[in-house]
């Protein structure tokens, strides 16, 4: 039987912002479930959710669906609870998403909270908004509190804003916004500020005034109005210290395509280009990473014909450009359990397909697999790679050199270190043996040839970063692993 013992695999992804790149709108995928008007919309890390909202004209429906930013993939989720609604809020607080308020097939308005677990896809009740139940409302989250705002009973429009507290399940009235009441508002958030624009009051003025809500003052300030056509049912979001808002439908009701980029250091609007997927009114929007993406919506005044299409808004280009190597002599085909090891680079956040997250990772395939990364920068900027692990099913992985009757095991304590530490090896006795060390992109930076069972490594000219090594002994490598230097 063949055996094989460790690979190393480095894949580096140099991701890169170009400045001023122009920006795109991009199809993706359709979500699978029908199109639909007035839906909820929220990322949470790598994935978006879209659901609710009314089919056709008068349908409700209480589907819920996840989307994988780096597989360009839909999956369907637990029904949100409560029964087919429409015209709710949403917002999302660290791995939880919300879905509150809107009006529901069996009981018209309601006030109802549901927080969505992404860990386990199980909803739960939270306490109920203590506001006036309404539809058309706007949510949107600033660290571990939820906001709702505006809306529309059928006999009252708002302008109150309203707080909800995820460490203690409790709601809050702030300060109402200094606007007119209005249904049908667009709102996202940037850092500690909450913004609320556009919307309008029915059978009367359509706004396109815009504010700012400070949470650590509570105070509500004016900033420059959206420079398009005045607008209700729009979709917006934000991205690093950008606010993005589009589409919606004007006085008339007729659906509106043209995008505005509002610059929160500047109070500054510039025009973007048109929404890709033509005039839309009543869809949803929400960004992940660097990109912004608007789904669902009716291309008609009359809010008929809903789409189910998806589009992405790249305000930047963000491209992956990865670098594989393998560790020298190890071949590119792995025995069945084999130990492989694989970095990505160029990011501070890593989101695998496996479900692991960090830089690197260790693998034991036992079939062929693909492997994607998805990774952010610190500017925001995303992309993905992927590698693809060979297994040769005829052969099959030990871990233990033939020459040795006893299991080998090699230990580098401590990991990391800054200036040395200590190879401890067991299982090898006193024979002679061969330390070499590797940096990620493969490159031999060291070679020590020792006997016993200790050897002192000392840094020397070797940088902060995250090494590999294989100890080979009688032209059979023995041991292998990895270790680091310095804080990473």
């Amino acid at each position: 039987m063949k055996t094989k013992l460790f690979f190393f695999i480095t894949v580096f992804s140099f991701i890169s912002m170009i400045v001023g790149a122009t920006a795109t709108w991009t199809q993706q995928a359709s979500f699978p479930g029908p199109g639909r008007t007035y839906p909820i919309g929220f990322s949470i890390g790598t994935k978006g959710y879209i659901g609710t909202g009314t089919i056709g004209t008068s349908t409700y429906t209480d589907d819920f669906w996840e989307w994988d930013q780096p597989t360009n993939v839909w999956t369907q989720r637990a029904n949100v609870p409560g029964g087919p609604r429409t015209e709710a809020i949403s917002f999302s607080i660290g791995n939880k998403g919300y879905v509150a308020l809107g009006a529901t097939s069996a009981g018209g308005l309601v006030q109802d909270l549901w927080e969505w677990d992404q860990a386990t896809n199980v909803w739960s009740a939270k306490a109920n908004f203590t506001g006036a139940s309404r539809l058309w409302s706007v949510g949107f989250s600033i660290g571990t509190h939820g906001y709702i705002s505006t809306g529309n009973s059928g006999l009252a429009w708002y302008n109150d804003l309203w707080e909800w507290n995820q460490t203690n399940n409790v709601w809050t009235q702030k300060a109402n916004l200094a606007g007119p009441a209005r249904m049908g508002a667009v709102s996202f958030a940037i850092g500690t500020k909450g913004y609320i624009g556009t919307g309008c009051v029915m059978g009367s003025n359509t706004f396109k005034d815009f504010w700012e809500w400070d949470q650590t003052t509570n105070i509500w300030t004016q900033r420059a109005d959206l420079p398009g056509t005045a607008r209700t049912f729009a979709a917006g979001f934000s991205i690093g210290n950008k606010g993005f808002i589009g589409t919606g439908a004007d006085k008339t009701g007729a659906p509106l395509k043209d995008f505005w980029k509002w610059d929160q250091a500047t109070n500054t609007w510039i025009q973007g280009p048109d929404y890709g997927g033509g005039p839309i009114r009543d869809g949803v929007g929400f960004a992940i990473g660097n990109s912004g993406y608007i789904g669902a919506g009716s291309p008609n005044a009359n809010k008929s014909n809903p789409v189910s299409t998806f589009w992405q808004y790249a305000d930047s280009t963000c491209k992956i450009s990865p670098v594989i190597s393998s560790d020298p002599g190890s071949g590119t085909t792995l025995c069945v359990g084999q130990t492989v090891y694989v970095n990505a680079s160029g990011g501070i956040t890593y989101s695998w397909s496996n479900g692991a997250s960090g830089a690197n990772i260790t693998l034991h395939p036992t079939t062929t697999t693909v492997y994607s990364v998805f990774v952010t920068n610190a500017n925001g900027c995303t992309g993905t790679s992927s590698i693809t692990l060979i297994v040769d099913t005829s052969c099959t992985a030990t871990g233990v050199s033939s020459i040795y009757p006893d299991p080998v095991q090699a230990t580098i304590f401590p990991s990391p270190f800054n200036q040395s530490a200590t190879l401890i090896m067991t299982g090898t006795g006193n024979l002679e043996q061969e330390m070499k060390i590797f940096d990620m992109l493969g490159k031999e930076v060291r070679n020590v040839k020792f006997s016993g069972q200790e050897l002192k490594l000392d840094r020397g000219s070797m940088m902060d970063g995250i090494y590999l090594y294989k100890i080979i002994s009688k032209d059979q490598v023995i041991a292998a692993g990895k270790f680091i230097i310095g804080k990473l």
